[in-house]
């Protein structure tokens, strides 16, 4: 049992190693959007053309094929000196000639979250409401360390959650605007029908 426990730390440190042995490729990383702050996801602009400037940065592109590289996301919580990942690796991006961003990209977003895992895959952790994670892109091709890494991102926020319910419903008395058009409506409709009743008796009665 401690030699398994032994190997996997010996491997994580190699994984380590190898990531911050690479000089960072400047690439912007950030929010898909404003509203891509939920409170246990982050959703990240994907890496449009970030294969394409890894490949005239490079002098060995076999690294890493276009068929068969991938992207990791990885993440470092604030305060915390350990990185993870996104559980899940992404194929490398279309690229647009004219723009960096196709127009009509088939991946809006990377998901970072609800959970993330050890570079190692030995262990799980949990984005958390209200905390900052810093996000970097990784290439990969036919080894398991990486061929090129980003430079971190600014701290992305994920969101808090709310005091209260009450304090998801804007409104006039702690009412949202829908929940007043509601309780109008109910309470026309019931004096339509009481209405309705009195004006049957009266007639019953001739």
């Amino acid at each position: 049992m401690g030699s398994q426990r032994l190997g996997a730390l010996f491997h994580l440190l190699w994984l380590s190693l190898g990531a911050a042995s690479l000089p960072p490729l400047d690439y912007p990383v950030r929010l898909y959007s404003e509203s891509s702050r939920l409170s246990t996801v982050l959703r990240v602009r994907p890496a449009f053309c970030l294969f394409e400037r890894w490949r005239q940065a490079t002098v060995d592109p076999s690294q890493a094929p276009r068929a068969s590289a991938t992207i990791q996301v990885h993440v470092q919580p604030s305060g915390d000196n350990a990185t993870y990942k996104v559980p899940q690796g992404f194929p490398v991006p279309p690229c647009s000639p004219l723009f960096e961003e196709p127009p009509l990209p088939r991946e809006f977003a990377y998901d970072v979250g609800p959970g993330l895992a050890c570079l190692n895959d030995t262990c799980t952790r949990d984005l958390l409401p209200g905390r900052s994670y810093r996000v970097r892109f990784a290439l990969y091709g036919r080894a398991v360390t990486p061929v090129m890494v980003t430079n971190w991102s600014r701290p992305l926020e994920t969101r808090g959650l709310p005091r209260s319910f009450r304090a998801m419903e804007p409104g006039p008395g702690g009412r949202s605007g829908g929940m007043v058009v509601v309780t109008v409506l109910l309470s026309v409709s019931v004096l339509l029908l009481l209405a309705a009743m009195g004006l049957a008796v009266v007639l019953g009665r001739r």
